[in-house]
């Protein structure tokens, strides 16, 4: 068993990525490993030598977007067991993408509609009384470019600028700040927040590659809720959580940095909806944004992404498995990825 580990500083560095967790859990275990470079351009002949690869590759990375699947991809029909698989990565920061997929399964998702005209968008509102609605872009993460709509004037204007110039999808540096000193209660947070500065620098810089994202719109039902949206993650037979808070004065959670761990807020429809729709759509690893909402009380899937922090997912001590029976051991995603790919291999 030989496994091959992504590293690419030069392209995209970031504390949060799975390949230092990876290289731990090899040599742990004794596991044959080799820290490769993907972008080489004798990849493909290099790993005729390995049983596996893994690349935890970044939405902010224009080179891991633009060819990091297309390598995977390759890799896997050469007989090598890859992480993420097509199934779990090709429709990875594409909020449209995943909307389609979701729903040709029946998912339990908000009420969305895409437009790709300028007119027929336009046309759509002329009929549009139930304000406010949420407008994204379909790539982004930590609520970066999600709008919330509450007239048609504002709904007309971001029209028109999607089919113009568009918007970037760098994080604001700003929104950024703010976000995280509203939702740090004490000092040490901010302490701890503020040592992460040179994480978010890489995360601007790279972003600062991709192109204006228009020609397109893309709504979403706003739901109302409680106050806070729930992150699912399901690997194979495990599924753990964190609550997220929604940031004071807003209607966002994501990227805000405040969470909770209580299990209470997790329904048994929750837990039996991720793991179906993990079934039906084949994913290693994947996590799903949950709102629930206020007045049924049912948990929708707003986002998923198999790619996210797994330090912040440990702090909730356990998992579920498929019985919905929670066990006292902190789930590690990406020694959890590898440790199930290890065994398809053998």
């Amino acid at each position: 068993m030989r496994v091959a580990i992504h590293k690419n500083d030069e392209i995209f560095k970031h504390s949060t990525l799975w390949t230092q967790p990876w290289i731990q859990y090899c040599e742990k275990n004794n596991i044959e490993f080799e820290v490769v470079n993907c972008f080489d351009s004798s990849m493909l002949e290099q790993l005729k030598d390995f049983d596996c690869l893994l690349w935890h590759f970044s939405n902010y990375a224009l080179q891991d977007m633009l060819f990091a699947r297309t390598i995977l991809n390759s890799a896997n029909q050469m007989g090598i067991k890859v992480f993420p698989d097509f199934n779990t990565s090709w429709h990875f920061d594409d909020k449209i993408a995943e909307y389609y997929l979701l729903q040709s399964i029946g998912s339990p998702i908000p009420e969305s509609w895409v437009f790709y005209t300028k007119q027929d968008c336009l046309n759509w509102l002329d009929n549009q009384n139930n304000y406010p609605f949420v407008a994204k872009l379909k790539c982004g993460s930590g609520s970066q470019n999600v709008k919330l709509l509450k007239k048609k004037s504002s709904a007309v204007s971001y029209v028109n600028k999607m089919f113009r110039n568009g918007f970037r999808n760098t994080p604001s540096i700003l929104f950024k700040a703010t976000s995280n000193i509203k939702s740090s209660k004490n000092l040490a947070t901010y302490i701890k927040r503020f040592k992460r500065i040179p994480d978010f620098y890489n995360t601007w810089r790279a972003a600062k590659k991709a192109p204006r994202e228009n020609g397109y719109v893309y709504f979403q039902e706003f739901i109302p809720n409680d106050g806070y949206d729930i992150k699912i993650i399901v690997i194979g037979d495990k599924l753990t959580f964190i609550n997220r808070t929604v940031r004071k004065g807003d209607f966002r959670a994501s990227g805000g940095g405040a969470f909770n761990y209580n299990k209470d807020l997790v329904s048994e429809d929750i837990i039996k909806s991720a793991f179906e729709v993990n079934d039906k759509l084949g994913f290693q690893c994947m996590g799903y944004d949950y709102v629930v909402d206020s007045r049924t009380k049912t948990g929708k899937i707003i986002e998923i992404s198999y790619g996210f922090s797994h330090i912040a997912l440990m702090g909730a001590g356990g998992y579920w498995d498929r019985d919905s029976v929670w066990h006292d051991e902190p789930l590690n995603a990406p020694e959890e990825v590898l440790s199930n790919l290890v065994k398809v291999s053998n």
